[in-house]
């Protein structure tokens, strides 16, 4: 393969940033598993866009008989450049924020909390910043923050996945296995599932729970969004997993009585962008905290009630 002693636009233009990105995180974090951890991405994607990275540059980036993670020739030149493209690349999106986003807000968080809080945080936003223009993503929490690292977002309330963390950490919610009121589940059968896909932390702690009890289950559906869960555990043919505070009124929580494991609770973080910092963005995360708080303290006095 050709060496590489500078910076050949001809193949730099076909590569995409996550192929630059992710040569950068393997080398700043050590290896490819931290790499992943770091990215929210899992290994095998990270070994991926490495290997095509190599391909599309027709070079090696890193010794493969080294008993450690080394930089071959070419990767110690490309690394030099991958810096200053990603450099390039954030300078470039801090300036289109600074001219064109002028009051807008771009917040992340997961459909079903958007659900819940969203109408009051924005209520209480719009009083506080009534000349602000939040924009609003809804989608699932591995996504947001690798939206929020890719400069497309700004703020992030995100559910904690694994022990790596880089937000503030807000609070825990009691996460329940859920089915409709009509639904009944014999403790010995096999649990019919409507679940987020392979990337959700919640299915991955249930399948888990279920496994460790030699309980038996099959998947019956799978959504990214919850209205699509929603569906299949209306029809009374499925049973999920879902936080105790976004629990549907017609649904109930199920536990020991059909034979179903305890789960973990899930642990509320808010990430922000580190080039972001604007009274605005301010205000709209301590709202989002208060919020949280207010809940929280909600919750106790109904405990203790």
């Amino acid at each position: 393969m050709a060496a590489i002693s500078g910076p050949d636009w001809s193949k730099l233009s076909s590569l995409d940033p996550e192929l630059v990105r992710a040569f950068v995180a393997v080398v700043d974090s050590g290896g490819f598993t931290a790499a992943a951890k770091q990215l929210h991405r899992t290994q095998s994607t990270i070994s991926l866009r490495i290997r095509t990275l190599e391909e599309r540059l027709e070079t090696h980036m890193f010794l493969r008989n080294s008993r450690r993670l080394a930089l071959s020739r070419d990767g110690e030149n490309f690394l030099i450049h991958a810096r200053r493209i990603i450099q390039v690349q954030n300078e470039a999106i801090a300036a289109l924020n600074r001219s064109s986003r002028e009051g807008v807000i771009r917040f992340g968080l997961p459909e079903d909390y958007a659900e819940l809080w969203l109408p009051d945080l924005l209520k209480k936003f719009y009083e506080l910043r009534p000349g602000a223009r939040p924009h609003i993503h809804c989608r699932m929490s591995l996504e947001l923050l690798e939206r929020l690292q890719a400069g497309e977002l700004d703020l992030a309330l995100v559910v904690r996945h694994g022990s790596q963390t880089g937000g503030r950490h807000l609070g825990r919610e009691e996460v329940v296995w859920a089915a409709h009121e009509d639904f009944v589940l014999d403790a010995r059968a096999s649990v019919p599932l409507a679940l987020f896909p392979e990337t959700c932390c919640y299915r991955q702690r249930g399948l888990e729970a279920l496994a460790a009890l030699d309980r038996p289950y099959h998947v019956i559906y799978t959504s990214q969004s919850p209205t699509g869960i929603k569906v299949a555990v209306n029809h009374g043919a499925a049973v999920t997993i879902i936080d105790r505070c976004t629990l549907p009124a017609a649904w109930r929580v199920l536990g020991a009585a059909e034979g179903l494991p305890p789960l973990p609770p899930a642990d509320l973080e808010l990430h922000r962008s580190s080039g972001v910092r604007d009274p605005a963005t301010d205000d709209l995360a301590s709202l989002i905290e208060a919020m949280v708080e207010e809940r929280r303290r909600a919750s106790v006095d109904l405990a203790m009630n």
